[in-house]
C-alpha cells in the first residue's frame, strides 16, 4: 500500500509539473502569437547565422539571441561556426547562411581580395550591414610577468604570435610592425593555427606578444592563468604622428576608445575598437531584414542578459556606428526601420550612397577581372600565384590599387 500510495504521489507530482510546464509553454506561445498577430509578416521557416568558431564571444552571442528569436517567432535559426573570416565571406556568398558576422577590417580585405579572400566565392561582394553584434576592443597582449611594458619595448628578436587563419589578426601584427618600422624578418613570427592558440602561445611562454581582444573567451582564461596577462596601450597620435600614420594606413576600420568591456586587465586603456556587424547579401529581402532588425530592438530586453556581451546589441550602439562614420553600407531593410524610429538623417544617407557606389564598383571590377582571367586559363584561387598577380596588375592598370579601407576613410 505504501509503495502504491507513494507511486500515486510521484505520478501526480509529475503530472502537476508537466501541466505547469505545458501551461507556461502555452502562455509563452500565446504571448508570441499575440505579438505576431500584430504584424502579419510571414517569417522564413529557418535560416543560418554564420559566426566565428565555437568558443568565441561572437558565437556565444549568436546562440543567445537566435535562441530567443526561435522561441518567440515561427522561424528556426541555426548558428553555423566557420573556421575563419575567409569562410564566413564565402559561405554568405554561396547561401550557406543568410547572415554572417564581419567587422570593417575584414570587409576591407574582402573588397581588396587579399589573402584567402582572393577566391571566386569569397572575394568582393555587395553585402550590407543590418545590425551591430559587439563593439570589441583589440590590442596587444603580453604575459603578466613580461618585461615588455609598452609597444616601444618590442624590437628585433621579439617573438610575436602570427595567426594565419585570420586576416584581421595578421593585419594587426603588420600594423604593429609598421608603427615600429620593423620588417617581418627582424622579429620572430610564431605561426599559430587557431584563435585560441594565438593567445595560448603567450601564456605558455612560446611567444612574447599577440594581438587579441579582451572580450574573447581565451583572454578571460589567460587572465586567470598563473602569470595572468597585461595589455599594451595604443599610443596617442600626437606621441609620434608619423608612426601612428604608418600604423593606421595598415590597420583601417577601427575607432580608438577607452576599454570598458571584457577582461578587467584591459579596462581604462586606449585600444582600437571594431564595430562588428551582421551582414546579409545586398539583394536579400528588405521585409526580412526590416522585421529581424525590428525584433532585435523590441526583444532586446529578453536576450541582453543571456550572454556577457549581449547588451552591446542595442540600437544606441548601432547609432554610435553611424555617428562614428559607417564603414560598410546598410541594408535598405535596416534603413527602413531606422527611419521609422527617427534614427536616420541626410548625412547618413549621403554616406550610404557613397559606400554603396564604392562597393558595387569594386564588385564589378572583380567580376570583370575573373572573367578576363578565365579567358587566359587562369584559375581563380588564393593559392594560385598567377591569379594573385593578375588581380594586382588589373588593379594597377584600372586605377583601383589604393586599399579599399583608404577609400572609405577618405569619405570622412
Amino acid at each position: 500500500m505504501e509503495r502504491t500510495a507513494m507511486h500515486k504521489i510521484q505520478l501526480n507530482g509529475l503530472r502537476w509539473v508537466a501541466g505547469t510546464m505545458l501551461g507556461a509553454s502555452l502562455a509563452v506561445a500565446t504571448i508570441g502569437q499575440q505579438a505576431i498577430a500584430e504584424d502579419d509578416y510571414e517569417w522564413p521557416r529557418y535560416f543560418n547565422v554564420i559566426t566565428p568558431a565555437v568558443g568565441t564571444g561572437n558565437h556565444s552571442l549568436a546562440v543567445a539571441w537566435t535562441t530567443e528569436l526561435s522561441s518567440q517567432t515561427p522561424t528556426r535559426v541555426r548558428v553555423l561556426p566557420a573556421p575563419n573570416g575567409f569562410s564566413r565571406a564565402s559561405w554568405l556568398n554561396t547561401d550557406e547562411g543568410r547572415i554572417a558576422l564581419m567587422q570593417a577590417s575584414e570587409y576591407y580585405d574582402q573588397m581588396d581580395a587579399v589573402d584567402g579572400f582572393a577566391s571566386r566565392d569569397g572575394g568582393p561582394a555587395d553585402t550590407r550591414a543590418i545590425a551591430l553584434a559587439m563593439v570589441t576592443p583589440w590590442g596587444y597582449m603580453v604575459r603578466g610577468d613580461s618585461d615588455i611594458e609598452s609597444i616601444h619595448d618590442i624590437g628585433p628578436g621579439t617573438r610575436i604570435a602570427y595567426a594565419g587563419s585570420s586576416a584581421f589578426l595578421l593585419v594587426g601584427i603588420d600594423a604593429l610592425l609598421a608603427y615600429l618600422d620593423l620588417d617581418h624578418d627582424e622579429v620572430e613570427l610564431v605561426e599559430v593555427g587557431s584563435f585560441g592558440a594565438n593567445t595560448a602561445v603567450v601564456t605558455e611562454g612560446r611567444a612574447d606578444v599577440a594581438i587579441t581582444g579582451p572580450v574573447a573567451g581565451p583572454s578571460y582564461e589567460a587572465e586567470a592563468s598563473p602569470h595572468s596577462i597585461r595589455w599594451l596601450e595604443l599610443p596617442e597620435p600626437a606621441e609620434d604622428p608619423e608612426a601612428y600614420e604608418r600604423y593606421r594606413n595598415v590597420n583601417l576600420g577601427y575607432v580608438p576608445m577607452e576599454v570598458s568591456s571584457g577582461a578587467g586587465t584591459a579596462h581604462g586603456l586606449n585600444m582600437d575598437h571594431a564595430f562588428q556587424m551582421y551582414h546579409v547579401r545586398g539583394d536579400d529581402d528588405p521585409d526580412f531584414v526590416y522585421h529581424l532588425v525590428k525584433w532585435m530592438d523590441e526583444a532586446y530586453d529578453s536576450f541582453k542578459g543571456d550572454f556577457t556581451h549581449a547588451h552591446m546589441m542595442s540600437m544606441d550602439n548601432l547609432k554610435l556606428f553611424l555617428e562614428h562614420g559607417a564603414m560598410q553600407p546598410l541594408h535598405e531593410g535596416a534603413i527602413r526601420y531606422l527611419e521609422e524610429k527617427g534614427g536616420w538623417n541626410e548625412a547618413f544617407q549621403e554616406r550610404q550612397e557613397a559606400l554603396v557606389e564604392l562597393a558595387q564598383s569594386r564588385v564589378a571590377s572583380y567580376q570583370e577581372a575573373m572573367a578576363l582571367a578565365a579567358d587566359q586559363g587562369i584559375n581563380v584561387s588564393p593559392g594560385n600565384e598567377s591569379w594573385v598577380n593578375f588581380w594586382q596588375q588589373y588593379r594597377e592598370e584600372n586605377g583601383i590599387a589604393q586599399p579599399y579601407g583608404e577609400l572609405v576613410r577618405a569619405l570622412d
